[in-house]
């Protein structure tokens, strides 16, 4: 339950930031975002995870994210030109390797987060 209710705390500063970056690409694609998630059960310290919009060689957009500790992957909410929102999910990582995500093809990033 409390998992959930960070994944949708997290998923909403993602709008938010997503938002933003619309709002003024310039500035939210050159510098790397900050999120932070919560601790591990039974762990003291809290984790600190960073994100960063990718563009592949082809037209491809994504993002990547990566923490300072824990287990992670990176999921991205992508959506066509038609409206139609999914999901993709990169590659669970170890701290502090990154994981990408990419949505397919000609669509856009609607919202990010680590899981």
């Amino acid at each position: 339950m409390i998992r959930k209710r960070v994944t949708g705390m997290l998923a909403s500063t993602a709008l938010v930031l997503a938002g933003a970056a619309a709002l003024a690409p310039g500035a939210a694609a050159s510098g790397a975002s900050l999120a932070t998630a919560p601790p591990s059960s039974g762990a003291s310290v809290q984790q600190a995870c960073w994100g960063r919009p990718e563009r592949g060689g082809e037209g491809h957009y994504g993002n990547s994210g990566w923490c300072d500790s824990g287990r992670y992957r990176q999921a991205i909410r992508c959506e066509t030109l038609g409206g139609y929102r999914y999901v993709h999910y990169g590659p669970y990582v170890w701290a502090p390797a990154k994981s990408t995500a990419w949505c397919n093809l000609g669509d856009r990033v609607v919202g990010t987060w680590l899981e």
